[in-house]
């Protein structure tokens, strides 16, 4: 009575969640980045083209932003086109499609599961539609899904909003994707680009981040999260008290605190001594006095 339903069967649900990056980017859903401008997202997506591709995937990145100057002085030719034969650069300079063109275009062709081993890189959102239009949003929003239904793995670029704090634009953009991450440019070697990314929503076992990338190769590695979360000053505090136990192990609090330049009874060093115990160093209370060790 109701086969034009084709309703889903216990079969349809034999599938796990794989990742591209363990953690980070989850295969077969919508992946939504966001940051201010300037903040490396290009680097990043084009660093994970990269690594789709060495691992036998097929990568479509549709970049309606950045202008070909840029691309030529960052080394696309060479880092991706050249390096990468199963990438495809589809750039705003050369397609007769625009943004949305684009889009729709894919979306016809994604039947079946004839996307499951690709993925799409949209760079950057605000120029594939409306953003701050919920309906186009939506409508925007419901493309990607069908993208996604074929098998795709869609990772989507997004710009903050004027304070920096949320993504820009509609609460559409926020229920149409599966997971989202704030981005944030944390300080890096010559050479190099790390970020931090937090977790804004999530639909599979995705965690906080950080990442580096090698600008030379567009190679990508994992940076300890711990250090990543830490502030330049924390980093500071935590360098003169690892220095001061050092050079007296079993030191005493208020000994401590002044090797470091604290008086002993300011509560925002005392407060940070608490925070990074067990990761940098080691208390013991013995006869009501806190000692410290290196951990």
């Amino acid at each position: 009575m109701f086969d034009f339903l084709d309703p889903l069967t216990t079969n349809d649900f034999d599938q796990k969640t794989e990742f591209l990056i363990d953690g980070f980017l989850a295969k077969h859903l919508i992946t939504l980045v966001y940051a201010d401008g300037g903040m490396g997202k290009s680097w990043l997506a084009m660093a994970i083209a990269k690594l789709a591709s060495d691992q036998g995937m097929d990568s479509v990145y549709l970049d309606y932003d950045n202008p070909m100057n840029v691309l030529k002085e960052r080394g696309v030719e060479q880092k991706l086109i050249q390096a990468c034969p199963t990438l495809h650069y589809s750039h705003r300079s050369k397609t007769k499609l625009q943004p949305f063109e684009m889009l729709c275009a894919i979306e016809e062709q994604a039947v079946g599961g004839r996307f499951c081993n690709t993925l799409f890189v949209i760079d950057s959102l605000r120029d594939f539609g409306d953003v701050n239009n919920d309906a186009r949003a939506m409508l925007l929003g419901e493309k990607l899904k069908n993208i996604r239904e074929a098998g795709a793995t869609i990772l989507v670029l997004h710009h903050s909003n004027k304070d920096g704090k949320n993504y820009q634009g509609s609460n559409n953009i926020r229920n149409s994707v599966d997971n989202m991450y704030q981005l944030q440019k944390i300080e890096s070697p010559q050479g190099e680009i790390r970020w931090l990314l937090t977790v804004k929503k999530e639909r599979a076992a995705i965690v906080d981040t950080a990442l580096l990338i090698r600008i030379d190769d567009l190679s990508m590695m994992p940076v300890d999260l711990q250090a990543a979360k830490t502030s330049p000053e924390d980093q500071a505090f935590i360098a003169d008290v690892k220095s001061a136990i050092a050079k007296q192990p079993g030191i005493n609090k208020t000994e401590l605190l002044e090797a470091c330049g604290f008086k002993k009874d300011d509560k925002t060093a005392r407060d940070k001594l608490d925070q990074f115990d067990e990761i940098h160093w080691v208390s013991q209370k013995v006869k009501g006095s806190y000692t410290y060790n290196l951990a």
